[in-house]
């Protein structure tokens, strides 16, 4: 969809600030009615501030950005707002061994995400997280400040490897969850919407604890963050016929009311995405075919593509009648492309190899 694509440095942090703003200067800025952002901006707020000044911000100010994406504000609020949610400490202890998780306030996709030890060593903006087990969860839900209105519910999961074990593996939309946990997950944002004005489309990311528990018995929430931006799951919801980002503008710019007072109905089909990852140092040369339910297909040129181990290659879909089935087909596509561009590798040919042209069906 878009007419023009920038490549910008991105670290720990996010995008490089000054890469972001030189990248916007290139632009004629009077063709645009503002900035819509997703990840890469968590962390750095300021960075926000400075696009503001360039152009109207669509999507939560960063004030709320920084509120949200402060874990002692955010999970002071949780407490105050009698929201369910692991434990949180700032400094690390030996006692928190293999029971407490070390994340990056601001980071996403699950790279950040490290388990203490006796060796873990807490970063620059790094907290302490009480390890949850349970089935991973979210809410897409648009907000106006005030009100929300339920987009839908997603069970997600992840793709761990040696140096990421809680790296993002994907997700699948209208998952099947009890009714009392899809009302514990819409209380919770509808408090945190009115607690920090949360504007647009948002998710709420959660772990259910399906452990039998008498006064849960369906299940027990407990909120992990908010994301306050276009999030992996917006992928799963927007079509021709339902146009979040359109509903995601308008709500930011006063043109849209939220429908709060409509039922939460299932689409027909559930979607599922799943990331590929490279399992190996990879080379892969021009020209590729990819199936039609293979996405952000790596740009191949003439030359030889070279992509490190443990770096994204592709995303997959898959759609299903049910949450479970559209989450089976997309793994089992996953091990599809993987087998097969390992085959297809030529880091792993010998030096009498004769360089192959790939053509997945």
């Amino acid at each position: 969809m878009a007419d023009k694509a920038i490549t910008v440095a991105y670290d720990r942090r996010g995008f490089d600030a000054d890469g972001v703003l030189a990248a916007v200067d290139t632009l004629n800025l009077s063709q645009f009615a503002g900035f819509v952002y997703g990840s890469g901006f968590e962390a750095q707020p300021e960075l926000l501030v400075k696009l503001a000044a360039k152009l109207p911000l669509i999507g939560n100010c960063p004030d709320t950005v920084a509120a949200v994406k402060t874990p002692a504000v955010f999970f002071a609020a949780l407490q105050q707002l009698n929201i369910n949610h692991p434990g949180v400490c700032y400094a690390y202890s030996e006692t928190h061994a293999n029971d407490y998780l070390i994340k990056f306030a601001g980071g996403s996709g699950g790279m950040h995400i490290r388990s203490s030890n006796s060796h873990a060593c807490l970063l620059a903006e790094d907290y302490c997280q009480q390890k949850i087990n349970g089935r991973p969860v979210s809410l897409l839900f648009l907000a106006d400040k005030h009100h929300i209105e339920v987009i839908g519910f997603n069970e997600q999961w992840l793709s761990p490897s040696v140096v990421a074990p809680f790296r993002y593996g994907g997700a699948v939309s209208n998952a099947e969850f009890s009714p009392s946990v899809q009302q514990q997950l819409i209380n919770a944002a509808q408090k945190l919407t009115t607690e920090f004005g949360l504007l647009g489309l948002n998710s709420l990311d959660a772990i259910v604890d399906e452990t039998a528990n008498p006064a849960w018995p369906d299940g027990q929430v407990f909120v992990l963050e908010i994301n306050p931006r276009l999030s992996a799951t917006f992928d799963l919801y927007s079509c021709a016929e339902r146009n979040l980002f359109k509903r995601h503008v308008d709500v930011c710019l006063n043109q849209y009311g939220l429908n709060q007072n409509a039922a939460y109905q299932l689409d027909l089909k559930c979607k599922a995405h799943a990331i590929v990852y490279a399992a190996e140092q990879m080379a892969l040369s021009a020209p590729m075919l990819w199936p039609d339910w293979v996405i952000d297909t790596p740009q191949l040129s003439e030359k030889m593509l070279r992509i490190s181990n443990g770096e994204p290659v592709c995303t997959v879909l898959a759609y299903a009648d049910s949450a479970e089935a559209a989450k089976k087909i997309a793994q089992s596509r996953v091990e599809i492309i993987q087998n097969l561009l390992q085959s297809l590798n030529q880091d792993r040919c010998t030096d009498g190899c004769v360089n192959i042209s790939v053509y997945i069906h």
